[in-house]
């Protein structure tokens, strides 16, 4: 209902956005999340982590062969991206990151977030995300450089990260990053 409330560019657009993180988060190309990709899609397409009780909404972890395929993602995901704006998304995601509400994300909060919501990913692709953010090299991402580095997506998207893996760090942590970096 809400992709048919939206010219059929936008509609298209936020349909592609969905899919192409679905293809990036299914490990393995089985044709569906599990509880763990849903929530590195859902941080990669709105900006911070589904909640635990969303995720039980959405794939029970009692049920063990509960599974998420594209249409059901497509259909959970559509009204998110559509309600968010840019700026909005922005703020809850920093302060997800800045969970001790310092003002500024460290290299620490980084790594926390990655180890609930990444835990595939190797150490220093968190130390990388950060030293591409950290542009003065202080130690410590504002909240106006974490907005920028956010908008600065091509194709006007927000984005988790600002920029894909290195080569050198593989295609096996590159599927689990997906849209997070």
């Amino acid at each position: 209902e809400h992709l048919t409330a939206m010219s059929s560019a936008s509609a298209d657009a936020v349909v592609r956005e969905i899919s192409h993180a679905f293809l990036q988060f299914d490990t393995g190309s089985k044709g569906y999340l599990t509880r763990h990709e849903l929530r590195a899609v859902h941080l990669s397409l709105i900006g911070y982590p589904l909640s635990l009780i969303e995720l039980d909404t959405v794939i029970p972890k009692s049920n063990d062969t509960a599974r998420l395929d594209l249409p059901q993602l497509c259909e959970f995901m559509a009204p998110r991206l559509c309600a968010h704006d840019a700026e909005e998304i922005s703020r809850r995601a920093f302060r997800a990151f800045d969970a001790s509400h310092r003002g500024f994300v460290s290299l620490c909060d980084l790594q926390s977030v990655l180890s609930k919501v990444a835990p595939h990913l190797p150490p220093q692709t968190a130390s990388l995300i950060f030293s591409q953010v950290d542009t003065d090299g202080d130690g410590r991402v504002s909240y106006k450089d974490f907005h920028s580095m956010m908008v600065a997506r091509p194709g006007g998207r927000m984005s988790a990260w600002p920029a894909p893996l290195p080569p050198s760090l593989g295609r096996r942590h590159a599927m689990h990053a997906g849209g997070l970096l």
